[in-house]
């Protein structure tokens, strides 16, 4: 697991915080990627946005990441979060993860 911090620019814009790339050796690796607290998140490849999540944690990988991924999230100027890269992340999981 690797832990990031970041620190948000701008108010309410799309800030890249990672770029992600698989060789194509193990392009179906698959990795999560969870943010405290919870804030949008997206994916991009060659510009088009691939996956988007309100929900706090996103995943990416898989056969199109022997491009580039691209992982931008959305928040409130000066606002800092946590970004924790690990292993891919189930549905099942994050109901477990749910405190309701």
């Amino acid at each position: 697991m690797r832990i990031k911090l970041y620190t948000f620019q701008d108010e309410n814009a799309w800030e890249t915080v990672e770029t992600h790339w698989n060789s194509p050796f193990f392009f179906w690796t698959r990795r999560g990627v969870r943010v405290t607290p919870p804030v949008p998140l997206r994916v991009k490849v060659l510009g088009s946005v691939l996956e988007e999540s309100d929900e706090g944690w996103i995943n990416i990988g898989g056969a199109s990441s022997v491009l580039l991924h691209v992982v931008q999230a959305r928040g409130k100027r000066g606002e800092t979060v946590r970004f924790e890269f690990g292993q891919e992340i189930t549905e099942d999981e994050d109901l477990q993860d749910d405190p309701r």
